[in-house]
């Protein structure tokens, strides 16, 4: 199975920007004010991919699907696109792909008031307290240490990582540490696409064979 994953795009993005694959995975900003008016760019984007699945996770310039989870889950399913990790929609924290493995969605980003998504580490904590294992995470924000620019990463994360051991993790947030780690038994990868400057696609999606 290939995953084709990538997170931080902010803008409409081309067909041909994302390879072929099974799994297409984007780990948060698939906005950049996180405004209505740039929603159906965004859902266009989406829908012309021809992945037999596709899996969302919101970052914080996502605010559209914060403040409108309803009608927003609605049209992403219309598209093809299930969101993992949002709350109250609590069949879809993780999900279970054809081969069996689990990916658990975490949307969540620390010391940003302004933006959607922001939790403080406590929230965190408690949070991923009620969760398990899964071979494969998905997140907004990397954990701590990890690929995290000037320590933007989430300690509740790094506590998971050691703790559950999972196979693959996968995030963004921070543009300018694009790149792979390998941590605790995991391979960990920044798949930002944007540059600093949010002027320009400079980072090709991670292709990963599972």
């Amino acid at each position: 199975m290939r995953l084709v994953v990538t997170s931080d795009t902010h803008f409409k993005f081309p067909v041909d920007f994302v390879p072929d694959g099974d799994v297409f995975i984007h780990c948060g900003d698939l906005m950049y004010t996180g405004y209505i008016n740039e929603w159906q760019d965004r859902l266009d984007s989406l829908a012309a991919l021809p992945h037999k699945t596709k899996l969302f996770i919101p970052g914080n310039h996502d605010l559209h699907i914060e403040v409108y989870p309803g009608p927003a889950l609605q049209e992403l399913r219309k598209v093809g696109v299930t969101v993992i990790g949002v709350p109250g929609n609590d069949r879809y924290t993780s999900y279970k792909l054809d081969n069996g493995m689990s990916v658990l969605g975490l949307p969540w980003v620390t010391g940003l008031p302004r933006w959607a998504w922001n939790r403080d580490e406590e929230w965190i904590d408690e949070y991923l307290a009620h969760m398990w294992r899964h071979k494969i995470v998905c997140s907004h924000a990397p954990p701590a240490g990890i690929l995290d620019g000037k320590s933007y990463g989430i300690k509740a994360y790094r506590r998971y990582l050691k703790m559950y051991q999972p196979e693959y993790w996968f995030f963004g947030h921070v543009h300018e540490d694009y790149g792979q780690a390998a941590v605790d038994g995991c391979l960990l990868y920044n798949v930002a696409a944007q540059n600093e400057s949010y002027t320009g696609l400079v980072n090709k999606p991670v292709v990963v064979d599972i």
